[in-house]
């Protein structure tokens, strides 16, 4: 078994069709690529023959994935049979600095978990509240009611066989200046970490330093790259800063950017880590393209030292 295994974050948006039996005729139908990106029996394969061997969902796949097969449990049958396994499932911890939506969140954070569960998942990232505008900043009492609540879905997760991991958008309300204060204020055996590699680093935080500090906590990642590291108050604590409307790109493929992803490798190496990573394409015009760049930067200059 490989020290790490590798999964793509389902970011095809939405996939009309279970399985395409007239590929032929449907491809005539325009004569573009839209037959190919249609149907989730092609998706899945090209995951398998790219060697990403597992899935991480997203809630709002649900709404259009589970019509199409009718259960979880049915689509991770169809996956397997593809050679994927669905590891988990992003989660997002709306108003959990609000005390007044404290069973609420809590609710809501084990519903997903039951939902990772039917899919046969091990693992729930979790971002812990909302955007920084129109929230932020949060006091001290509102930082600790956010690891209150992570607390108990974490040990609902746990009971369940699944690990929560934090997971930190550059622009929430759970920003630089609280950021690991939220992580000490949880319970290491119930509340673990998914360090997104370029969201922390647009955040402010140095990737090696994280890692090497928190490295105890981290149950997986969402790896992806960055050029734009370390961003003011004034970019993060903006209305919607990861959508733009001028093309700019937050998020590169893996080896594109600027970050030192084979320092933390020989990070990895160093401190042992074995388990998943989740690749993630945010913003690539062309997914497929994407996975098959990553996978030969990962084979040819990541997975060398360590693997």
């Amino acid at each position: 078994m490989p020290n790490i295994r590798y999964a793509n974050m389902a970011h095809w948006k939405t996939i009309p069709y279970r399985k395409i039996d007239n590929f032929r005729e449907f491809y005539y139908e325009d004569n573009s690529n839209s037959a190919y990106y249609s149907d989730w029996d092609n998706i899945l394969k090209y995951q398998s023959a790219l060697g990403f061997d597992g899935i991480e969902l997203a809630p709002w796949d649900l709404a259009d994935l589970l019509p199409l097969f009718g259960s979880p449990e049915n689509f991770t049958q169809f996956a397997k049979e593809r050679g994927v396994t669905v590891i988990g499932m992003f989660h997002g911890a709306h108003a959990s600095h609000d005390q007044g939506h404290f069973d609420e969140a809590v609710r809501s954070g084990r519903e997903a978990v039951d939902t990772i569960v039917k899919f046969g998942g091990t693992y729930m990232n979790t971002c812990p509240t909302q955007n920084y505008f129109g929230t932020g900043p949060l006091s001290r009492d509102e930082v600790q009611q956010c690891a209150k609540v992570m607390n108990e879905i974490g040990r609902y997760a746990t009971d369940h066989g699944v690990k929560l991991g934090l997971h930190n958008e550059f622009f929430c309300a759970i920003n630089l200046q609280n950021h690991r204060e939220l992580i000490e204020s949880t319970d290491p055996n119930l509340v673990h970490y998914c360090i997104d590699t370029a969201q922390i680093a647009i955040m402010g935080e140095d990737l090696l330093t994280f890692y090497n500090d928190y490295h105890e906590r981290i149950s997986t990642f969402h790896l992806k790259d960055t050029a734009s590291a370390k961003q003011p108050d004034s970019v993060r604590y903006a209305q919607d800063p990861e959508i733009t409307d001028d093309g700019r790109r937050w998020f590169w493929e893996p080896g594109q950017g600027e970050l030192d992803l084979k320092g933390l490798y020989h990070a990895l190496r160093q401190h042992g880590f074995k388990g998943w990573m989740s690749i993630e394409y945010d913003g690539s015009p062309d997914l497929l393209a994407s996975m098959a760049m990553t996978r030969y930067y990962l084979d040819n200059e990541l997975r060398p030292i360590y693997d």
